[in-house]
């Protein structure tokens, strides 16, 4: 189960809507339709913020994933609108993509996956948020939304 709160508001119900709609159904790509996970989506200063603050990283990201030791609950989700904007102009997709791409990304972290251990981590990871992305039947090329 997904539930979404908007700490930076994207003021386009419609999105919000289809971001969830997506969300589900990689909930159940992945099995994890029964665990639960939010998703925070976040100004610049709250992502540099949390950055500093438990990677020591003094700059923005575009998403960070916290993992809860709960039963029910996977856990937390930020993704920082404005990064994921810039980031989304920058590879010429829609926002919507890369804001499921960064879900994807996320959950695949509170899952156990992690691109930074090594090349070979990376490519495990890369490989399957393409598995995803195609078996969720998303488009990256660029449409107005």
């Amino acid at each position: 189960m997904i539930s979404i709160i908007q700490q930076k508001k994207l003021n386009n119900k419609k999105l919000i809507s289809r971001i969830r709609r997506y969300s589900d159904k990689i909930m159940q790509i992945l099995n994890i339709s029964n665990k639960k996970v939010t998703i925070i989506f976040v100004d610049l200063d709250y992502i540099s913020n949390l950055n500093s603050l438990y990677f020591h990283k003094n700059y923005p990201t575009n998403v960070i994933s916290f993992p809860f030791e709960e039963d029910n609950e996977l856990g937390e989700i930020y993704i920082s609108i404005d990064v994921a904007a810039k980031e989304a102009e920058e590879w010429g997709v829609t926002l919507f993509f890369e804001l499921m791409y960064l879900i994807i990304h996320g959950l695949l972290h509170l899952l156990g996956y992690d691109h930074t251990v090594s090349d070979n981590d990376d490519k495990i990871m890369t490989e399957k948020e393409i598995e995803i992305i195609e078996k969720a039947g998303l488009k990256k090329w660029k449409k107005l939304e």
